[in-house]
C-alpha cells in the first residue's frame, strides 16, 4: 500500500470522529467541513512526521482540534457560531429527544470543556489521549472534564433549558 493510498484510508476511517469534534468546537457544519479540509490538508503535508502509524487517529484529530482553534481565533470577531441541532450519537438505547437535549447542553459549553465532553463521551478517549490531542497536561485534562460534567449537569438540571 503506498503512502497515499494509506492516507486515504485512514482518513476515511476516521471522517465521523474528524467531523464530531469539528462540529463540537465549532457548532458550524460549513466551518467544520472547512477546517476538517485544511486539517487533511496538513496531515497530508506533514504525514512524514508520524511516527507511528498505529496512533494515526490521535494525530489527525490533533491536527483538526488545532486547526479549529486557529479557525476560531482567526474568525473571532467575524464569524458568529450558530448552535446547531444535530446530533451524532454514541449509543442507540437512548430516546432522540434525550440525545438532542444531551448533545445541545455539551454545545453550550465553552471550549475547552466541550472539547474534552466530546472525546470522551462521544469518542471514547482515555483522558491521556485526550490531553494527547488537546496539548494539554492530564491534570489539565482531568479538570477540564470535571468541570465541564458539573457545567454539563447544571445546563440539564435547569429548568428553563429549552431544545
Amino acid at each position: 500500500m503506498t503512502e497515499k493510498e494509506y492516507f486515504c484510508e485512514c482518513v476515511r476511517q476516521n471522517e465521523g470522529s474528524m467531523y464530531t469534534l469539528a462540529m463540537g468546537i465549532l457548532k458550524n457544519e460549513t466551518d467544520a467541513a472547512d477546517v476538517i479540509q485544511d486539517a487533511i490538508l496538513k496531515a497530508y503535508s506533514n504525514l512524514d512526521q508520524l511516527k507511528d502509524r498505529n496512533k494515526f487517529r490521535p494525530w489527525i484529530l490533533s491536527i483538526v482540534h488545532n486547526t479549529a482553534i486557529e479557525y476560531i481565533r482567526k474568525w473571532k470577531n467575524i464569524v458568529e457560531l450558530e448552535a446547531q441541532e444535530q446530533l451524532i450519537s454514541p449509543e442507540p438505547a437512548v430516546d432522540i429527544a434525550t440525545k438532542l437535549t444531551v448533545w445541545e447542553a455539551v454545545q453550550k459549553l465553552k471550549l475547552p470543556y466541550r472539547t474534552v465532553i466530546i472525546l470522551f463521551y462521544y469518542e471514547d478517549y482515555s483522558i491521556r489521549q485526550i490531553a494527547e490531542v488537546t496539548n494539554a497536561s492530564v491534570i489539565a485534562t482531568k479538570q477540564q472534564l470535571s468541570r465541564g460534567r458539573k457545567m454539563l449537569a447544571q445546563l440539564l438540571h435547569r429548568e428553563d433549558f429549552a431544545l
